[in-house]
């Protein structure tokens, strides 16, 4: 047995006990300080889980090299390189050092063709550089250097992807930083830090028994885990930031959850959708004249710091944010097909493209076929858009809190991401919670979800090929989905729920 499948057998084997703590709690018993204690060291060894049990990446250490690597150099040096011209740089600069003589293609990341490596022209790429810009790039790549292992295959990925905002910020923090291990190590342990302050936060807004079993399911999770970006740079501050909103918002605070809220809008676009149901309450609110002055300042900040990131960007001007390359970019990001994502538009593709078999015996879907197969924005919009429709009922008899929930499946329905970013599922076992307790039946949509999360750990030890598991996961979640909205219809039709 391999050490990533003796992690994946223990992070089963915990996701089971979790489940079961959750059906324990649905019988209505009061919590004794024995279960209480038992969730708590439940959390600690799902934390300690999450990284492997401290092994991190087995043979690599801490630190995600491939994927810093893109969060570094492409956001400290976003002015020169834009979105599009990394990995032009990249092989510039490494041929200057004597290096990559063996590759022989990158991916053109306005196109995301594949290009010939000897069509790069060297002396244009220098020059976007100012002399020192570009000796500081080169010195940076001789740290990352011997640290990734493959630069042929980290030259054909698909570059540095934040939204001009977020980028903007961490070219802030970076510009004047080296890279050595000693800043990529801090920098890379930033997500820990941000994470932790996260549940604190979770704890002080929702309470200790909620935070614990909310934290056990995140640290747990098949499909948010450490072994896909775990050890890059700043990669988790979107959930970060949206618990912790959250959580301020359970206690109040409207500004400063609104504040949040919208960072994590920033940093990652799609959150926009967990403000939709707020959104929806806080119409309600004035179409019935019961307002709720804690989502009003919410909502105001939300689009405050929306508005001021839009002047910011605005003021940095193009040539430094790159918002028009950005467009166009991710653009050709959604239409690119991916393997690794997780949605209904995901689903019907891989459902729908031819499956092969190579000479080693591991399936594949050719790119072409998969693209092909890929349904249009039209059909996932109506999907999306007959969810809410029928979502809508739950979320106007919700409270707004816990109406931010409604917004999991939508991301789903809408959006195929990619699997780490499902880490929102943690909101499904999170906001029904009120006052210490939640409904029976929630606890036991909590226990079905974390029983999916396991199943998805037992398909890895079966066979760790990503087609068949992120489509298998895609399954799970629409089934799981249909089940929930289900139960929360069956829960409303009950009296006194709560």
């Amino acid at each position: 047995m391999s050490p990533y499948q003796f992690f994946r057998l223990a992070r089963l084997l915990l996701l089971m006990l979790l489940a079961t703590v959750f059906l324990s709690l649905a019988r209505g018993r009061p919590v004794s300080r024995r279960r209480r204690l038992f969730v708590l060291a439940l959390l600690a060894v799902a934390a300690l889980g999450s990284v492997n049990f401290g092994f991190f990446h087995p043979g690599r250490g801490h630190v995600h090299y491939w994927d810093a690597f893109h969060y570094f150099m492409g956001a400290k040096y976003l002015p020169e390189l834009g979105y599009s011209r990394l990995y032009e740089a990249t092989y510039a600069a490494g041929r200057e050092l004597g290096a990559f003589d063996y590759v022989t293609q990158l991916r053109d990341l306005e196109t995301y063709a594949l290009r010939d490596a000897t069509s790069v022209d060297q002396s244009a790429v220098r020059s976007r550089f100012r002399p020192e810009r570009w000796e500081a790039f080169k010195r940076d790549l001789t740290y990352w250097g011997p640290h990734i292992n493959e630069w042929r295959g980290l030259l054909q990925d698909h570059g540095y992807n934040d939204p001009p905002p977020r980028a903007l910020l961490l070219h802030l923090l970076l510009r004047g930083l080296p890279a050595n291990t000693v800043t990529v190590t801090l920098l890379s342990s930033l997500d820990y830090l941000l994470v932790a302050g996260a549940f604190v936060a979770v704890r002080w807004g929702f309470g200790e028994l909620p935070a614990a079993l909310a934290g056990a399911f995140f640290f747990l999770s098949s499909l948010a885990r450490f072994d896909f970006i775990g050890g890059s740079i700043l990669r988790w501050d979107w959930i970060a930031a949206l618990l912790a909103g959250l959580s301020l918002f359970a206690r109040g605070r409207g500004a400063a959850a609104g504040a949040l809220l919208g960072y994590a809008v920033l940093a990652r676009i799609f959150p926009a959708l967990f403000l939709l149901p707020l959104g929806v309450k806080w119409l309600q609110g004035r179409l019935g004249g019961a307002r709720d002055p804690v989502l009003s300042r919410a909502l105001v900040a939300a689009v405050t710091v929306l508005v001021l990131a839009a002047i910011g960007v605005a003021a940095a001007g193009d040539e430094r944010s790159h918002l028009r390359e950005y467009g166009v970019k991710i653009q050709r990001h959604s239409e690119a097909a991916f393997v690794n994502t997780v949605g209904l538009g995901s689903l019907i593709a891989m459902h729908a493209a031819p499956w092969s078999q190579g000479a080693d015996g591991r399936v594949y879907v050719a790119h072409g076929a998969l693209l092909a197969a890929r349904p249009s924005g039209g059909v996932t919009a109506l999907a999306a858009a007959l969810y809410f429709l029928a979502a809508l009922p739950l979320i106007l008899r919700a409270r707004p809190l816990e109406s931010v929930m409604y917004s999991v499946p939508l991301v789903f329905c809408a959006l195929s991401l990619t699997g780490y970013y499902y880490s929102f599922l943690v909101l499904l076992v999170l906001l029904p919670w009120r006052d210490g307790g939640a409904d029976p039946l929630r606890l036991v949509e909590m226990a079905l979800l974390t029983a999916i999360m396991a199943v998805g750990y037992g398909f890895e030890l079966v066979s760790d090929e990503l087609l068949p598991l992120f489509h298998a996961a895609s399954m799970q979640l629409a089934l799981f989905f249909l089940l929930w909205l289900g139960f929360e219809y069956a829960r409303r039709l009950r009296p006194n729920h709560l």
